[in-house]
């Protein structure tokens, strides 16, 4: 079983969604979709209620339409009585519903609800009832009310003992969120199972609760290539906006191939890698921190321009297909990298930079103090009103994560890294920036010109003669920038 799992808090898919999603993923090699929206009532408050005659058509659309097994999820731990009749037959009830249409997998979930340590066994008998009902019509999972940790607990054990061995029990990693996943954290959690392999309910890409601020539009990272070994399957849960969710659901298929995550991320990107990269954030963080390394040195400049031709890309990205789920994001993209350029253009003119054609004809520009304030004053004017949108890009500013893990008792802790902030790309170029703006001199002075060490004659207007291929350092006061021939500022002007 490789596929995923609409199982996220928010607005569900539409049945056209769960089609096309499915289509795309079984064109890649996903086997299954399994159902289990936590905000639908009839999966959830309301699970006794049956399906009607729209419902009913949709699940039959996924079977006959998507190219993937459908799974039914339902989840009615909140209230039910696992030894009753009645709920066991209301169960059964609505469970054939969508077994008869041709769903191949229900799945029994029973997380998110009050945790008894003693509920082992009613919960192997509520997941034993039904796979006895079912009578191979439809394979059974059971996501448990622990389905995080590799701790051995009552609760486990007692699962583990009492349910059959045909029926896998979920696990969605070390913590219900997870940077990293390793085959050594699934064999643990095999310990804790009495020995059974885990099925893997994977939070990656998800984006809901806490999470909604941002879109996981990168590839899949942190999962060993022994983790799906030692696993019985892998579901992955995708984001609340079902296209954004391709590309990095592109990246999870390729993993579960066995091919890199990352280069077929890059192959199915295309056009909106740019978007993309700006949504996830690791690509502009290094590319500022690089900067931000070299912002007081005089290398500043070979720092500057990667990251400079980044920004002005994002300056003019587009998302083409997610238009109607991405507008917010890709709005917050262009003005934050339009602030970005702005902070690079502080920065420059701050110092002293060269000019070099290919013919070795070249020209000083000193630094240009009205230019560094006009800037600062652009960036005070607009900073402070994008760091309060709720829309992250660039990198967190103050974002959380379910990194939640479960207590002996079965309660809720959170770890450090569920917190993400002050990691915005942006944030760290304008505040390398402002830190300039005291080493702008009042009236730039002569700017001296070293050519590999030897001082160059600048005439009037700063022009000079230099052959290409040659270090050429800058000096104005205690400032220098140092350039390789040709070359021109790292940053277009506005």
């Amino acid at each position: 079983m490789r596929g995923i799992v609409e199982g996220f808090y928010g607005t569900p898919w539409s049945w056209d969604d769960r089609v096309e999603v499915g289509r795309y993923c079984a064109a890649r090699g996903m086997t299954h979709y399994v159902y289990a929206p936590k905000d639908d009532p009839a999966h959830r408050q309301q699970w006794r209620e049956l399906y009607g005659p729209e419902e009913l058509a949709g699940f039959e659309a996924v079977i006959e339409e998507s190219g993937l097994v459908l799974g039914f999820g339902i989840s009615p731990g909140l209230d039910i009585d696992a030894y009753s009749y009645d709920d066991r037959e209301a169960l059964h009830a609505k469970v054939d519903q969508v077994v008869e249409l041709g769903a191949g997998l229900v799945m029994l979930a029973l997380d998110d609800i009050p945790f008894d340590p003693a509920g082992g066994p009613k919960h192997a008998a509520l997941a034993r009832d039904l796979a006895e009902h079912l009578a191979g019509r439809a394979e059974v999972i059971l996501i448990p009310t622990e389905y995080v940790g590799m701790s051995r607990t009552r609760y486990l054990d007692d699962l583990a003992r009492l349910l059959p061995p045909e029926i896998p029990i979920g696990w969605t990693g070390p913590a219900v969120v997870n940077d990293s996943i390793t085959a050594d954290d699934a064999r643990a959690r095999a310990d804790a199972l009495r020995g059974r392999r885990p099925l893997l309910w994977d939070n990656y890409p998800v984006n809901d609760a806490s999470m909604a601020d941002r879109l996981h539009l990168g590839p899949l990272l942190g999962r060993d290539e022994e983790l799906l070994g030692a696993c019985s399957g892998y579901l992955t849960n995708p984001m609340v906006q079902p296209r954004c969710s391709a590309v990095p659901l592109a990246s999870i298929c390729a993993w579960l191939r066995g091919e890199d995550p990352v280069e077929a991320w890059i192959a199915e990107a295309g056009a909106l890698r740019v978007f993309a990269e700006a949504c996830d954030g690791r690509v502009p963080i290094a590319l500022a921190e690089d900067l931000v390394a070299e912002a007081d040195g005089p290398q500043w400049a070979a720092a500057a321009r990667p990251l400079a031709e980044w920004l002005a890309a994002a300056a003019a990205c587009e998302a083409p297909g997610l238009e109607d789920e991405a507008t917010d994001w890709l709005r917050q993209v262009h003005r934050e990298a339009r602030l970005g350029l702005a902070a690079l253009r502080l920065i420059q003119a701050a110092r002293p930079v060269v000019t070099v054609d290919g013919t070795g004809s070249g020209q000083v520009i000193p630094p240009q103090p009205d230019a560094a304030l006009a800037e600062a004053l652009s960036i005070a004017a607009r900073w402070p009103r994008l760091r309060r949108s709720e829309h992250t890009v660039m990198g967190p500013r103050c974002s959380f994560r379910p990194m939640l893990r479960q207590r002996a008792d079965g309660d809720w802790r959170m770890d450090t890294g569920a917190l993400e902030d002050d990691r915005n790309a942006v944030d760290a170029i304008v505040r390398a920036a402002l830190a300039t703006l005291e080493a702008v001199p009042d009236e730039p002075g002569p700017v001296e010109l070293l050519v590999e060490g030897e001082r160059v004659r600048v005439d009037g207007e700063g022009r000079f003669e230099v052959r290409p291929g040659v270090e050429v350092v800058a000096l104005s006061g205690s400032v220098r920038t140092t350039q390789v021939t040709p070359c021109t500022p790292p940053v277009p002007q506005a």
